[in-house]
């Protein structure tokens, strides 16, 4: 039992599922590669789709992975509803059986039905966070501690402290960070009772009184002439450190309150709780000297080596950054942009994941494909690109980066792979 984790610590414990998280490491020299789940394998309930159709396709790319080495995964079931199942491994690559933890349907504990879920997070304490929404198109926002029954946590138009009454739609983007601390975005009402717009909130340790408003509609960027429009992906992690990320509007025609044309042009901030965030990048319109000129249109993602998101400067052209340092470029044309590993002209990319030690997953599209890459701060390494043979299987499609937790402190990592016969699976990579 237990595998050599080549550059990546220890092996985490054997003999049962899961484990302690080790050390980390450097980026490994490979991986193997283990199926998690098969498209028309058995679930607790059901099967999983067993091939794609027009209306629906087996995984939807929303796959997280904890240092638990406890998997969470989202998959469409035969009778095409969705579903959120975990599966458990060891290092010597032991699957425990799918467990089921949401689908479609279902009727949760506080007697909320299940009409749809967001993507969720997943963080090391095996806590699971996750959006609902009611046939009545009412949100809640659930945990599942221990990875077992969702709870609720706040509802929407709930009040919440003194700081926080909550008054509207719970937006699906959430961020948790390991001591419990959580991000989310609602519409809110101020103390006199008057609307706040969209807001992100933050409640700290899981202590809802001490919810607090972090930043609102209309509240001006810090540093800048700019107020902010909307928020979308956030995420929060060690020391309280987090990341926003929206549409902003100028102030300069003098009516950025009053329906503006400049609504639309995006930003990213990082801070840290209780101080004046940063704008890290931002679309050139919005004249923010200092920042990464540009548009972050994905999510981009927090790490202890900082921010890692991708820029895109016009339609054709993005760029990879951590922080304000550029680390590859793409171009659809074919014409510019960095080469991938294997030589080829990289078009497009997905957003980055970080592992351990600053390591960096992205995946890349090619004219010959895909790739998924590794970065350990000054060289990049294919670790797996269509054609690739897995499991006696032929690589088509990877779908990595759809959720920031897919790799953990021993840089395994889990992907969705589509294979030449159509067949598609969930892989579990294991550095060796």
């Amino acid at each position: 039992m237990g595998a050599t984790l080549s550059g990546c610590g220890g092996d985490g414990g054997s003999g049962g599922f899961g484990g302690n998280p080790g050390g980390g490491g450097g980026t490994p020299l490979g991986y193997r590669f283990i199926p998690l789940a098969n498209a028309g394998g058995v679930l607790p309930r059901s099967n999983i789709l067993a091939k794609g159709t027009e209306e629906a396709t087996p995984f939807l790319g929303a796959v997280m992975i904890n240092d638990r080495r406890h998997v969470c995964f989202h998959a469409v079931d035969a009778n095409e509803l969705k579903g959120l199942y975990e599966v458990d491994y060891n290092t010597s690559g032991q699957t425990s059986p799918v467990k089921h933890l949401l689908r479609e349907g279902d009727v949760l504990p506080d007697g909320t039905v299940v009409s749809d879920f967001s993507g969720g997070y997943l963080n090391n304490q095996d806590e699971l966070v996750v959006v609902v929404t009611d046939p009545s198109s009412r949100s809640t926002l659930e945990v599942a501690r221990d990875l077992g029954q969702f709870q609720p946590r706040f509802k929407d138009y709930q009040s919440v402290s003194p700081t926080c009454v909550l008054d509207g739609d719970m937006q699906p983007e959430v961020g948790l960070a390991d001591n419990g601390d959580l991000l989310f975005i609602c519409g809110g009402k101020d103390a006199d009772g008057d609307s706040l717009g969209e807001v992100l909130y933050y409640c700290p340790r899981d202590v809802a009184a001490d919810t607090v408003k972090l930043m609102g509609e209309n509240d001006l960027l810090p540093g800048t002439n700019c107020v902010v429009r909307t928020m979308g992906c956030c995420e929060i992690g060690r020391g309280g450190n987090y990341l926003v990320q929206g549409s902003a509007a100028t102030t300069e025609s003098g009516n950025a309150l009053e329906g503006d044309t400049t609504s639309g042009l995006c930003y990213l901030a990082t801070g840290r709780v209780g101080e004046s965030p940063e704008v890290l990048a931002a679309d050139p319109s919005l004249g923010i000297s200092g920042a990464v000129q540009g548009q972050v249109n994905m999510a981009a993602r927090l790490g202890d080596g900082g921010c890692a998101f991708v820029c895109q400067t016009n339609p054709d052209k993005t760029q990879l950054y951590l922080n304000k340092t550029k680390l590859l470029e793409a171009d659809l044309n074919g014409t510019g942009g960095s080469l991938s590993p294997r030589g080829r002209k990289i078009l497009s990319m997905l957003p980055p994941v970080f592992g351990p030690n600053g390591l960096i997953l992205v995946e890349v599209f090619t004219q010959a494909g895909c790739e998924l890459l590794s970065y350990n701060g000054s060289t990049f390494t294919t670790i797996l690109g269509t054609g690739d043979n897995v499991e006696g299987k032929t690589v088509n499609m990877i779908l990595f980066g759809c959720m920031p937790h897919s790799v953990n402190a021993f840089g395994e990592f889990v992907i969705v792979v589509e294979y030449t016969d159509g067949e598609s699976a969930i892989l579990l990579g294991i550095p060796v």
